[in-house]
């Protein structure tokens, strides 16, 4: 049985997430260990489970959800799979790098893109579908597992609260469709594990959220 474990790392409070496969072999989503601390933290998880990576997703390519590609690359040999249509985004992140003043170190050749719409990856015996979710950034995904009930949805859906749309590619009314059409048509239990604070579910941001929920009375459904 797979299992789900977080992280939170850098200055920004990052979700890292390892998902173990059960057969030895894990995913990593969206790594942004940015120092020496925080790869020794993933690693000794790793190792106490046993796992290898085998795997590096990418809900999005902005600056602190990339800055652990190096180090994973350099530690595994795996390269990072990002959605086409996220490109700029990851062209971006060096520039944005220097703009906060963050050490980065110099990002790896990627791997095959992670398909279009509806497309599955493998996690051992689960297949995780990539939805598309644009606005927080041009190219984000999320990913479902429908079999465990639960959604890596990066920077979409947050616990009373979503993405931010002030950054390149970002967009306040793309948003909104993203969460509505792409995360609130899922059942109510399923939970989502978000790029930065604690997880939430379904049913509770559709009840509550206040800016985009099952009512149509958000801030960005206005």
């Amino acid at each position: 049985m797979s299992q789900l474990h977080t992280f939170t790392f850098n200055a920004f409070g990052e979700q890292t997430y390892l998902l173990d496969h059960g057969n030895g072999d894990a995913t990593v989503f969206d790594p942004g260990m940015s120092n020496a601390d925080e790869q020794h933290q993933f690693k000794t998880q790793c190792e106490l489970l046993g796992v290898e990576v085998v795997q590096c997703v990418l809900t999005h390519a902005h600056l602190d959800h990339v800055l652990g590609l190096a180090w994973v690359f350099d530690q595994w040999g795996v390269s990072p799979r990002l959605h086409p249509t996220d490109n700029l985004t990851w062209d971006q992140a060096p520039r944005a790098a220097e703009l906060y003043g963050v050490q980065m170190d110099k990002l790896p050749e990627r791997g095959p893109d992670l398909g279009s719409h509806g497309s599955l990856i493998a996690c051992g015996m689960h297949r995780l579908e990539v939805r598309c979710a644009p606005g927080h950034s041009a190219g984000h995904v999320i990913f479902v597992n429908h079999d465990q009930e639960w959604v890596i949805g990066g920077d979409v859906l947050f616990q009373g609260s979503v993405g931010r749309t002030d950054l390149p590619g970002g967009d306040g009314t793309v948003l909104a469709k993203s969460i509505e059409n792409q995360l609130f048509e899922l059942p109510d239990s399923f939970e989502v594990w978000p790029g930065h604070g604690p997880s939430t579910t379904i049913g509770a941001e559709k009840d509550s959220n206040p800016y985009v929920n099952a009512a149509g009375s958000g801030l960005l459904q206005r």
